[in-house]
């Protein structure tokens, strides 16, 4: 679980670089955009939350069980920035 603004820098940095390494430089791109975007306002943070979306609709299944789970995280994160309240377990469903 993501605590601070410090982990999530942290993980989104981890994760570009595992798809750089992975020879996904869309992925990668994408994820830094979004990343670039978060300027401390709901907007920022939509933008970022965006930009997980993406990613993990189209590359997630080209990560590991574990770096999906730091990508969930990470959307966790965003989606509380945005919407002030905690992702529902059921949400994937959707």
């Amino acid at each position: 679980m993501i605590r601070s603004g410090e982990e999530l820098v942290q993980a989104t940095h981890q994760l570009i670089a595992i798809f750089d390494s992975k020879g996904i430089p869309s992925a990668s791109r994408e994820l830094r955009e979004g990343f670039a975007a978060l300027n401390g306002l709901t907007d920022g943070w939509a933008l970022f939350l965006e930009s997980v979306k993406k990613v993990e609709g189209q590359y997630a299944s080209q990560l590991s069980g574990s770096q999906r789970a730091v990508l969930a995280e990470i959307h966790g994160a965003a989606y509380q920035a945005v919407y002030r309240r905690r992702l529902k377990p059921w949400w994937r469903f959707w």
